[in-house]
């Protein structure tokens, strides 16, 4: 039987990880779709400047996926578990309104720390009110009169997160969005074997979010990109 010659361009990519391909696709929708961002792009060098490892943020085009949620849910009020080094915080800071503002919660005085330094650089200081804890024990402590929040990003201990979204279900209203980061785990929720309390804090998510009584639609996505193989779930507010 006939087999046609690989053309050079199927050569590379037979010579290429799917890694490698994921995170080239992520660069490419980058340098088409996004503008060059001096904000963004400082936050990021001054976080490897400072020696924190660069996967513990979002890619760029999942914080421009959280800034056009913010946009066109028209969110005034975001919280946010899990800040690091507030790269994130900072993505949808810019996306709300003058007088939005942003709750973000981190566990870790170091990342903190950084993320505090990046945000009084990006000029968004006004909108963003970062707090040093543990995301539930933060949550709990908020007055009984505090706001709901229009938007919630859990990304924070995967183990906490059926804790977290019960907690953010308390603040939150009708029609609030309830993104959660990094619910897939490369497909080790399915892994039998895998029996990590993260992993199994991740099933129990799945558990809770079924037919939630409070949750009027709710879906998850497998995504790949510079970040690897992961996945988010997505929860509207009854």
């Amino acid at each position: 039987m006939f087999k046609p010659k690989m053309s050079e361009i199927e050569k590379n990519l037979s010579t290429i990880t799917a890694q490698d391909t994921w995170t080239a696709v992520d660069d490419y929708i980058e340098q088409h779709l996004f503008a060059p961002d001096p904000i963004l792009t400082k936050t990021l060098q001054h976080t490897e400047e400072l020696g924190f490892p660069g996967h513990l943020h979002v890619a760029s085009n999942q914080g421009m996926f959280l800034a056009m949620l913010i946009q066109m849910n028209q969110c005034k009020r975001v919280l946010e578990l899990g800040t690091f080094a507030a790269y994130s915080t900072i993505y949808m800071a810019k996306a709300l309104p003058e007088d939005g503002y942003i709750l973000t919660i981190e566990g870790r005085d170091t990342h903190i720390a950084l993320a505090q330094e990046n945000i009084d650089a990006s000029g968004y200081a006004d909108k963003i009110d970062a707090r040093l804890g543990r995301a539930a024990d933060v949550i709990r402590s908020l007055p009984a009169d505090t706001a709901p929040f229009d938007f919630i990003f859990i990304d924070a201990d995967k183990q906490s997160y059926p804790e977290y979204l019960e907690l953010c279900l308390a603040r939150s209203h009708s029609g609030t969005v309830i993104v959660m980061d990094n619910v897939i785990r490369a497909a080790e929720i399915i892994n039998p074997e895998n029996q990590k309390p993260s992993i199994n804090g991740l099933r129990d998510l799945f558990t809770a979010l079924q037919d939630h009584p409070k949750i009027a639609s709710c879906t998850a996505m497998q995504t790949v990109g510079s970040k690897g193989y992961d996945g988010f779930a997505l929860a509207i507010v009854k």
